[in-house]
């Protein structure tokens, strides 16, 4: 018996988001470290930031009291330095992995495979993705 043949577009895809998984976890591994390591050198301050977590504190709260950075601003871009800064880059990482992925995927259906149907169908994936990620559209 004749093992099935994988499209070119799924293991690609597969690839890209198993590699970036792998990515994201280990700079989600680091970061932490990298928090505890410099305490002072963190955006928000760890010893504050979890004892108002952990009192019941809400998000704005928390943001006044451990450190000074707007609440849903991406203050990490410019801080990849510290530990939570760094931790942040890894979330977005795991967090998008779709796009890249289904953008390969949607190239090799055009180029490879010639199916413009799933071709479109990929690209509004990576549409739907990118205003969730953007934060465009909040439910």
């Amino acid at each position: 018996m004749e093992n099935p043949r994988i499209q070119q577009s799924q293991v690609i895809f597969g690839d890209i988001v198993y590699w970036l998984t792998i990515t994201a976890a280990i700079i989600c591994m680091i970061g932490p470290v990298m928090a505890f390591a410099s305490m002072d050198g963190n955006i928000l301050n760890p010893h504050y930031l979890f004892a108002n977590i952990w009192s019941g504190m809400g998000p704005e709260a928390i943001m006044e009291t451990a450190g000074e950075v707007d609440a849903g601003g991406h203050y990490w871009v410019n801080n990849l330095a510290a530990g939570d800064g760094f931790t942040q880059l890894g979330l977005v990482i795991g967090c998008s992995v779709a796009i890249p992925a289904m953008l390969a995927a949607a190239i090799v259906y055009v180029f490879k495979e010639r199916s413009l149907g799933w071709a479109l169908g990929a690209l509004w994936i990576v549409g739907l993705v990118t205003i969730s990620v953007l934060g465009i559209i909040s439910v």
